[in-house]
């Protein structure tokens, strides 16, 4: 649909109302009092007829006879009764036909309503009076027909049509409406100036919102709203709600991104997303799951202070965080100096196992990475032990009312932590399943089952070095 500006709006709606309202002012002040002069004209030329001609009409056993005297003076004189003018004056018979004789013309009035008729006239009288009985309208001229009859109640006799000179009352007319039209135009264009007037002070403050609100729609959450909109009235009232939604969205964006530092932003999302703060109940998952933790650590922290310790672990953690949401998984917890990532929770991911592990090797190779620059630097450096278990596990949230956390639980969960353990600085091992699911893509070589605490038959571990050459070539 085609946008249509406001302020035309309102420029085209004052436009109509002073359109509207000069159209009633010339109805009732020019129109209807020029109807009731030609009705009173009509209603005085009646009475004079009634009056005057009757007297000329000579009832005979052939017929009734018109003294033309008596028309040619009804006509002449016509103009000493004030509002009216008989142009001319055509008699009929009882039988339709015109009586020239007895029908009259004032040549005057003619001359001024009709030039070339008034001519034809002159030079041909039959041939005028034969156009004037035609009944054309003739500019100037209202044509009133009376019937005529030799008494109250008797037979009508004949017919006299009277050409009125409205000429006047026209003339009266044309002033009228020519003053009223220029009125109408310096209203006109007077309204119209002042809508687009008012309208741009309307209009200005509303287009300065809806750029603040395209500036918001864009994330810009600093703007407020333009100093144009903020007048006492209800855009002003508009100008300050904006104001408080954009500061709302501004919390609302820093809770995000405060809230996204301390759990995943999954699980930011999904909390922020949802109705109820406690729907995120415990469902049944399948989830790979990453334990890591620095080998050595308590060492480390003895020969370092509290700020560089957490330093440390940031720089490498860093890491960590970084490698697990390029592979689609969620930083769940950090422990200390431990880690735990998920995939397949909060939402589902394909091939779990499989970005488990190569995030892992990923984690490995950039963690070492950090180290060579940090050594090159004189740094104290780290290395991880990494364990990889899949299957089905409990995620949602865990805790109380007051303190909860989104976590996954079960037996998947804590055999990933216990192989996490058996891991040596570098190493990263995984389950016979998660080897199962990754066999044709990596390179691993077994270790020798272990027994595990809460395991009653020794578990088979796999140690994962690398990713096969043809694998990294494919990917």
């Amino acid at each position: 649909m085609r946008r249509f500006p406001l302020r035309l709006k309102i420029a085209g709606f004052a436009a109509g109302l002073i359109l509207l309202a000069t159209g009633l002012v010339a109805l009732f002040t020019v129109i209807l009092p020029w109807r009731a002069k030609l009705k009173a004209q009509e209603r005085i030329a009646s009475s004079l007829v009634k009056t005057a001609l009757p007297l000329g009409i000579d009832l005979r056993a052939d017929g009734a006879h018109f003294d033309p005297a008596r028309v040619h003076a009804l006509v002449a004189n016509s103009s000493r009764v004030q509002g009216v003018e008989i142009v001319y004056a055509l008699l009929w018979d009882d039988k339709g036909h015109l009586d020239s004789t007895a029908s009259s013309v004032n040549k005057q009035l003619l001359l001024k309503a009709s030039e070339p008729l008034a001519q034809l006239y002159e030079r041909d009288r039959a041939r005028a009076l034969e156009i004037l009985a035609l009944g054309r309208k003739q500019s100037g001229i209202r044509r009133l027909p009376i019937k005529l009859a030799a008494g109250e109640g008797h037979a009508i006799i004949g017919r006299l049509d009277v050409g009125l000179s409205t000429m006047a009352i026209d003339s009266e007319l044309r002033r009228s409406l020519l003053r009223d039209a220029f009125v109408f135009v310096g209203t006109l264009f007077f309204a119209v100036w002042s809508a687009l007037w008012i309208a741009r002070r309307i209009v200005q403050p509303l287009t300065d919102l809806s750029a603040a609100m395209g500036r918001v729609r864009e994330g810009d959450f600093e703007i407020t709203a333009a100093p144009s909109a903020r007048t006492n009235d209800e855009i002003g009232d508009l100008a300050r709600s904006f104001d408080e939604m954009a500061q709302g969205l501004k919390e609302r964006e820093r809770l995000r991104g405060t809230l996204g530092r301390y759990v995943s932003g999954d699980v930011a999302e999904r909390i922020l997303s949802e109705d109820d703060d406690l729907a995120l109940r415990g469902e049944v998952r399948h989830v790979a799951v990453l334990f890591l933790d620095v080998r050595g650590f308590t060492n480390i922290s003895e020969k370092l202070t509290p700020s560089e310790v957490v330093a440390l672990l940031n720089e490498y953690f860093d890491v960590v965080v970084d490698r697990v949401g390029a592979h689609g998984g969620t930083v769940n917890k950090f422990i200390g100096d431990a880690a735990m990532c998920i995939w397949g929770a909060p939402k589902p991911a394909d091939h779990a196992e499989r970005s488990a592990v190569l995030c892992g090797l990923e984690i490995q190779a950039r963690a070492a990475q950090l180290s060579t620059e940090r050594k090159r630097r004189g740094l104290t450096t780290v290395n991880f032990g990494i364990g990889i278990n899949a299957g089905e596990a409990v995620a949602g949230n865990l805790g109380a009312a007051k303190r909860l956390e989104y976590t996954v639980i079960g037996d998947a969960v804590n055999l990933a932590q216990r192989l996490e353990s058996q891991a040596r600085a570098g190493e990263m091992l995984v389950s016979q399943r998660v080897y199962e699911k990754v066999a044709s893509e990596v390179e691993a070589v077994p270790r020798d089952p272990v027994k595990l605490k809460g395991k009653s038959k020794p578990v088979p571990l796999w140690e994962i070095r690398r990713v096969k050459v043809a694998a990294t070539e494919a990917a």
